[in-house]
């Protein structure tokens, strides 16, 4: 009988540590397998999505990725704003979702991201920027809030690079005169502005010339905002800027300042910081080069095949998927933090193609409604993930590595 007891007391003790044990864990919000197992999609979640440009093939086709494949596979709705022309419109978005449930908000508008991020905490909604980063100073100063998941896309040097390199692309081949897009530059969109900064620097340096007296990434950035992001034709040294357009008003005047640019006889290549198929396909001459920075569609595609498109810096569609999975954990009680407890900045790339048939090979790695670039099967392992392992995921943008992770 003494044996009996004493190895029922041995029992309950071992039963004791084990329950401490396991109360211990959910106490440490660690990401352990019996929490993460994965989504849970008994409830609907409800996601409100920001955009300032509602047109473009590269909203077009996030857009798409969302609604055509992420809505079909998880339990969740996007609410999607109207096109957003500025921080009071971006602000009566967000009540308008907050007002309607939304647990969450993905912001691809930046007019204001520090409003909308203070917004958001105030009102206990998640929010995280798609297909862009903040500022080193933003950041800083966000990192830490409840409320703030985090940015995934790239970064504003990646933004800047991808101007340079595209503008630097045409000008490696000599030619000097440019019309010029400008997209939500006059918005005070950051990667429209940083995208224009490189191009310009660009002709700087092969025109050996200034532009509004700026000549290197922090003096443009500095002169653009000093200019109110409002830009202006100008001689470059021995390159020249002949015609520049901006904004979205989609009304005959607009388009009657693009026409006029791209029917300018002397301008040799029209480059875009975003919306390049909207804004000048239409127009351009035979004899005229287009660059853009986009994403990878069927018209794109199809613009490179027929001659019309002949550079494209592009997302994939499906880069997106990440900071919606990032975001649906956060909701569900899962938040993915850095090592520090801080949001996460996590950097992309872009794809390039200066022909049809890279282009092409692109788009069909994204293309499908079944099967895109990131399937929910991937996803899923994201799912209450450790930072690290969300920032090795996504760091693996480039194509030959997509592809390998599709296998």
């Amino acid at each position: 009988m003494k044996t009996l007891k004493r190895l029922t007391a041995l029992l309950l003790v071992v039963v004791m540590v084990f329950s401490l044990a396991a109360c211990g864990s959910k106490e440490s919000g660690g990401n352990d397998s019996a929490q993460t197992s994965g989504p849970d999609d008994s409830q609907n979640v409800k996601i409100g999505v920001l955009v300032s440009d509602v047109t473009s093939a590269e909203a077009l086709a996030f857009r798409a990725y969302y609604e055509e494949y992420i809505q079909e596979q998880y339990n969740v709705t996007f609410m999607y704003s109207d096109e957003l022309a500025d921080a009071a419109a971006e602000a009566s978005a967000i009540d308008n979702f907050i007002a309607n449930n939304c647990k969450a908000i993905i912001s691809f508008a930046s007019a204001d991201r520090p409003a909308q991020i203070e917004q958001c905490e105030q009102n206990g909604v998640y929010y995280a920027v798609a297909t862009g980063t903040l500022t080193e100073e933003q950041y800083e100063q966000y990192k830490g809030y409840e409320h703030y998941v985090g940015a995934i896309g790239p970064d504003l040097y990646t933004e800047y690079m991808a101007g340079y390199n595209m503008a630097k692309y045409y000008l490696d081949q000599g030619y000097t005169k440019f019309g010029m897009f400008g997209g939500a530059t006059p918005y005070y969109t950051e990667m429209h502005i940083y995208r224009a900064a490189g191009m310009l620097v660009a002709m700087c340096e092969a025109g050996n010339g200034t532009y509004m007296g700026a000549n290197d990434m922090g003096s443009m950035i500095g002169a653009i905002y000093g200019a109110g992001c409002q830009l202006e034709p100008a001689v470059i040294g021995d390159v020249e800027l002949v015609g520049y357009v901006a904004g979205y008003d989609f009304d005959d005047a607009w388009f009657g300042k693009l026409a006029a640019v791209a029917n300018d006889p002397s301008v040799e290549v029209l480059l875009a910081v975003g919306s390049g198929q909207t804004a000048f396909a239409g127009f351009k001459q035979a004899n005229q080069k287009l660059g853009d920075i986009d994403c990878y569609t069927a018209d794109s595609v199809a613009l490179m095949e027929s001659g019309t498109l002949d550079y494209l810096a592009g997302k994939f569609s499906a880069s997106i998927g990440p900071v919606f999975i990032a975001v649906l954990s956060a909701v569900q009680g899962h938040p993915i933090r850095t090592e520090e407890g801080n949001a996460f900045a996590i950097s992309q790339g872009y794809w390039v193609a200066t022909s049809a048939e890279q282009a092409k090979e692109y788009f069909e790695v994204d293309s499908s409604k079944t099967e895109p670039a990131y399937t929910r099967a991937m996803l899923d392992t994201l799912y209450g993930a450790s930072y690290s392992d969300l920032e090795a995921f996504v760091q693996k943008y480039s194509f030959e590595e997509i592809k390998e992770l599709a296998k």
